[in-house]
């Protein structure tokens, strides 16, 4: 069975020998996954003048990421009719899901590498991450309500990983808005925030269970992942890492609203929760590994889908992490340092592709 044509259109490449990728949501997993890989890279190495400088290097390169394909779109839109609407309508909405991933990643790596690059600017760096997180977060919603509710009213029959892309922002809404906890003075708002990240972490991981369980059920039962739409199979373990991280980022928050002898029995759900979730990323990544393999044996070309190879491995090295300190695990701590150089790999074998490939989509003839 073939990709629908809004796939088609937004992460597979056309019967064009040398396909043009117009700038658009499609292309925001390249934001996503070095936003991540500037984050993991300061926390993993930050502490080294190499590992500074990359990830120095990753936050500058995610920032040039999100303006350009900004303007990019914006002039696409301006000059293409329809471009816009089209972007908003089918299962290829999907990827405005990635636009929200990649306000929340460059905003998180902001907050995480600024403020050791040059501390005299990181009120101003948590001022620029808040920012992104409210708005990153208020687009999540929209993608996760919306293209929930569109899946209802069109019934597809053919459901893909890539359909998660829509619902995973709001587990990176719950990680990334934890820290923002600690620095209300207000109870009350403390405690809204609170509750708006346990809602973001449910939403989430509900919807996202109920996707990926019927996407894996059809891939099963009735046809494969297509060698085209391979590098989305590791789209499924973005919920895994980020829910692992996230459950941490909030447990770790929970002592200003709770007794201090309640303490530990909230960390300790949250540390049985990680090792379910991580032992459930050794079948994600075996498929994810076997879907990919089938796809490059039968020559998959390259298309902004491949990104999808970044931030979701990204998301387990943060979730084993994070994990790792709360356990003091020296395991999952190398956990989480292997699944950051393996971030580092597939990052560069994705920018080198895309530097080798047009993205700008030809501009169509004039009237005569």
């Amino acid at each position: 069975m073939n990709p629908t044509i809004e796939e088609t259109k937004l992460i597979v490449p056309t019967t064009n020998p040398s396909p043009r990728f117009p700038l658009g949501p499609a292309w925001w997993g390249a934001v996503m996954g070095t936003g991540i890989a500037s984050t993991l890279t300061q926390l993993h190495a930050g502490q080294t003048t190499l590992g500074a400088d990359l990830a120095r290097f990753f936050l500058v390169a995610g920032w040039a990421f999100a303006v350009i394909f900004t303007i990019g779109f914006a002039i696409r839109c301006l000059r293409t009719t329809g471009a816009w609407a089209a972007s908003m309508h089918g299962v290829g909405a999907s990827a405005w899901g990635m636009v929200s991933m990649g306000i929340l990643s460059i905003g998180s790596a902001t907050a995480t590498v600024l403020a050791d690059w040059a501390p005299q600017f990181t009120t101003v760096s948590w001022g620029v991450d808040g920012a992104l997180w409210v708005i990153g977060t208020a687009l999540g919603l929209i993608t996760t309500f919306g293209f929930s509710l569109a899946l209802i009213r069109r019934r597809n029959a053919e459901p893909r990983p890539a359909w998660g892309l829509a619902v995973v922002p709001l587990m990176v809404s719950a990680t990334c808005g934890a820290p923002f906890i600690a620095k209300l003075d207000s109870p009350v708002l403390a405690a809204t925030l609170l509750a708006v990240l346990i809602f973001c972490f449910v939403t989430s991981l509900m919807l996202g269970i109920i996707i990926f369980a019927a996407a894996y059920c059809h891939h099963a039962r009735v046809d494969r992942i297509p060698a085209a739409l391979s590098a989305s199979s590791w789209i499924p373990l973005g919920v895994v890492g980020q829910s692992t991280a996230a459950a941490q980022a909030i447990s770790s928050q929970m002592h200003r609203f709770i007794l201090p002898e309640a303490m530990p029995g909230i960390q300790a759900v949250a540390n049985v929760y990680g090792i379910v979730m991580l032992c459930a990323a050794i079948p994600v990544v075996i498929f994810a590994v076997s879907t990919t393999t089938f796809g490059i044996a039968n020559k998959m070309s390259f298309s902004p889908g491949w990104w999808a190879l970044t931030f979701p491995v990204g998301t387990l090295s943060l979730g084993a992490l994070n994990l790792g300190h709360s356990l003091q695990s020296n395991g999952y701590s190398a956990v989480g340092i292997g699944a950051w150089i393996l971030l580092l790999s597939t990052w560069t074998v994705c920018a080198i592709a895309s530097l080798r490939h047009p993205f700008l989509a030809k501009s169509p003839a004039p009237a005569n």
